[in-house]
Protein backbone atom coordinates (compact mmCIF):
# COMPACT_ATOMS: atom_id res chain seq x y z
CA UNK A 1 0.00 0.00 0.00
CA UNK A 2 1.18 3.45 -0.83
CA UNK A 3 2.11 5.89 1.68
CA UNK A 4 -0.58 8.05 0.64
CA UNK A 5 -3.14 5.74 0.90
CA UNK A 6 -2.40 4.92 4.28
CA UNK A 7 -2.69 8.39 5.37
CA UNK A 8 -5.50 8.64 3.83
CA UNK A 9 -7.75 5.31 3.94
CA UNK A 10 -7.90 2.96 7.32
CA UNK A 11 -9.31 -1.00 5.55
CA UNK A 12 -11.92 -2.92 7.45
CA UNK A 13 -9.21 -5.12 8.69
CA UNK A 14 -7.06 -2.22 10.11
CA UNK A 15 -10.03 -0.93 12.06
CA UNK A 16 -10.80 -4.38 13.51
CA UNK A 17 -7.57 -4.80 14.77
CA UNK A 18 -7.68 -1.45 16.72
CA UNK A 19 -10.73 -2.35 17.98
CA UNK A 20 -9.74 -5.80 19.17
CA UNK A 21 -6.51 -4.17 20.95
CA UNK A 22 -8.62 -1.45 22.33
CA UNK A 23 -11.64 -4.46 23.66
CA UNK A 24 -13.74 -3.11 22.01
CA UNK A 25 -17.03 -5.26 20.42
CA UNK A 26 -16.61 -5.58 16.79
CA UNK A 27 -20.57 -4.74 16.09
CA UNK A 28 -20.05 -1.80 18.73
CA UNK A 29 -19.57 0.80 15.69
CA UNK A 30 -20.41 4.55 17.37
CA UNK A 31 -16.30 5.03 17.77
CA UNK A 32 -15.43 4.06 14.08
CA UNK A 33 -15.49 7.53 12.69
CA UNK A 34 -13.19 8.42 15.61
CA UNK A 35 -10.89 5.33 15.26
CA UNK A 36 -10.52 5.97 11.85
CA UNK A 37 -9.47 9.24 12.15
CA UNK A 38 -6.67 8.63 15.07
CA UNK A 39 -5.39 5.69 13.07
CA UNK A 40 -4.99 8.12 9.81
CA UNK A 41 -3.21 10.37 12.18
CA UNK A 42 -0.90 7.73 14.04
CA UNK A 43 0.04 6.85 10.52
CA UNK A 44 0.98 10.08 9.58
CA UNK A 45 2.78 11.32 12.88
CA UNK A 46 4.87 7.73 12.50
CA UNK A 47 5.59 7.89 8.67
CA UNK A 48 6.68 11.87 9.15
CA UNK A 49 9.04 10.34 11.99
CA UNK A 50 10.41 7.35 10.11
CA UNK A 51 10.74 8.74 6.54
CA UNK A 52 8.61 9.01 3.01
CA UNK A 53 11.20 8.16 0.75
CA UNK A 54 10.41 4.26 0.71
CA UNK A 55 7.10 3.87 -0.43
CA UNK A 56 6.26 0.62 0.53
CA UNK A 57 8.67 0.63 3.84
CA UNK A 58 5.43 0.55 5.98
CA UNK A 59 3.81 -2.52 3.80
CA UNK A 60 4.04 -5.80 6.08
CA UNK A 61 5.83 -3.82 8.95
CA UNK A 62 4.63 -5.55 12.43
CA UNK A 63 6.78 -2.91 14.02
CA UNK A 64 4.48 -0.30 12.56
CA UNK A 65 1.33 -1.87 12.72
CA UNK A 66 2.21 -2.01 16.72
CA UNK A 67 3.38 1.40 16.79
CA UNK A 68 0.12 2.55 14.98
CA UNK A 69 -2.00 0.17 17.44
CA UNK A 70 0.11 1.75 20.80
CA UNK A 71 -0.40 5.52 19.71
CA UNK A 72 -4.01 5.13 18.76
CA UNK A 73 -4.49 3.48 21.79
CA UNK A 74 -2.85 6.56 23.84
CA UNK A 75 -5.05 8.83 21.69
CA UNK A 76 -8.10 6.85 21.97
CA UNK A 77 -7.65 6.44 25.56
CA UNK A 78 -6.50 9.81 26.40
CA UNK A 79 -8.78 11.88 23.82
CA UNK A 80 -10.73 14.20 26.84
CA UNK A 81 -9.38 17.85 25.87
CA UNK A 82 -10.27 18.77 29.25
CA UNK A 83 -9.61 16.68 32.32
CA UNK A 84 -9.11 16.83 36.03
CA UNK A 85 -7.37 13.47 35.91
CA UNK A 86 -3.40 12.98 35.39
CA UNK A 87 -2.26 13.84 31.77
CA UNK A 88 0.42 10.89 30.53
CA UNK A 89 2.66 11.16 28.29
CA UNK A 90 2.57 8.94 25.31
CA UNK A 91 4.07 5.69 25.72
CA UNK A 92 8.11 4.82 25.80
CA UNK A 93 7.54 2.03 23.57
CA UNK A 94 6.02 4.20 21.13
CA UNK A 95 9.36 5.77 21.15
CA UNK A 96 11.32 2.60 21.09
CA UNK A 97 9.05 0.95 17.98
CA UNK A 98 9.64 4.31 15.79
CA UNK A 99 13.48 4.47 16.56
CA UNK A 100 13.82 0.47 15.37
CA UNK A 101 11.96 1.55 12.06
CA UNK A 102 13.96 4.66 11.72
CA UNK A 103 17.54 2.63 11.88
CA UNK A 104 16.10 -0.59 9.11
CA UNK A 105 14.83 2.65 7.38
CA UNK A 106 18.26 4.42 7.25
CA UNK A 107 19.74 1.28 6.52
CA UNK A 108 17.65 0.63 3.24
CA UNK A 109 17.66 3.87 1.92
CA UNK A 110 21.69 3.52 2.53
CA UNK A 111 20.89 0.46 1.03
CA UNK A 112 18.87 2.14 -1.88
CA UNK A 113 21.16 4.65 -2.11
CA UNK A 114 24.87 2.99 -2.53
CA UNK A 115 25.94 4.62 0.25
CA UNK A 116 26.03 1.35 2.21
CA UNK A 117 28.16 -0.32 -0.59
CA UNK A 118 30.35 2.91 -0.79
CA UNK A 119 30.92 2.07 3.04
CA UNK A 120 31.57 -1.19 2.78
CA UNK A 121 33.86 -0.90 0.15
CA UNK A 122 35.75 1.87 2.38
CA UNK A 123 36.07 -0.11 4.83
CA UNK A 124 37.42 -2.79 2.84
CA UNK A 125 40.05 -1.44 1.42
CA UNK A 126 41.49 0.78 4.91
CA UNK A 127 41.71 -3.03 5.94
CA UNK A 128 43.70 -4.20 3.20
CA UNK A 129 45.38 -0.61 3.15
CA UNK A 130 46.25 -1.31 7.00
CA UNK A 131 47.02 -5.33 6.09
CA UNK A 132 49.61 -3.94 3.84
CA UNK A 133 51.20 -1.71 6.14
CA UNK A 134 51.15 -3.84 8.76
CA UNK A 135 52.69 -6.38 6.23
CA UNK A 136 55.30 -3.49 5.31
CA UNK A 137 56.35 -3.00 8.45
CA UNK A 138 56.46 -6.76 9.65
CA UNK A 139 59.06 -7.12 7.07
CA UNK A 140 61.26 -4.07 7.51
CA UNK A 141 61.27 -5.67 11.33
CA UNK A 142 62.46 -9.04 10.29
CA UNK A 143 65.62 -7.00 7.71
CA UNK A 144 66.24 -4.44 10.59
CA UNK A 145 66.30 -7.70 13.21
CA UNK A 146 68.60 -9.54 10.39
CA UNK A 147 70.90 -6.65 9.94
CA UNK A 148 71.59 -6.26 13.70
CA UNK A 149 72.15 -9.66 14.44
CA UNK A 150 74.48 -10.52 11.40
Amino acid sequence: MSIEMLKNTVSDDDLDQVKTSLRLEPDMESDDILLRMLIKAARRDIIGQVGERIDDFFDKNEVFSAAVILEVAHLYNHRSATSEQQTFEVPMALYSLINSMKDDYRYQIAKKDGWLDDYTSGIADAESSNETAADSDWDSNLTQEDDHNG
